[in-house]
């Protein structure tokens, strides 16, 4: 199972009983604060939205934090 970010892009309120169906094929609903992070196979979240034109799926990325803290050159004395 792969993570996933889900925006509904129509007006309005986003349909529930998309989401309802999103649950009952098994897709675990992580997160629901403006966009929706899912954990599922994508496959399932195909069956379900390929026919829902209002919904963009994109797969979640993580991006490495750099270290910016100051590091000594040279060695301590």
């Amino acid at each position: 199972m792969s993570r996933f970010v889900l925006r509904y892009r129509g007006v309005g309120k986003r349909p529930q009983e998309t989401v309802d169906r999103l649950q009952a094929g098994g897709t675990a609903i992580l997160e629901d604060a403006g966009r929706t992070k899912v954990e599922a196979s994508e496959q399932a979240l195909h069956q379900v939205l390929d026919a829902e034109s209002d919904w963009v799926v994109s797969s979640e990325t993580h991006y490495p934090v750099p270290d910016a803290r100051k590091r000594l050159s040279g060695s301590a004395r």
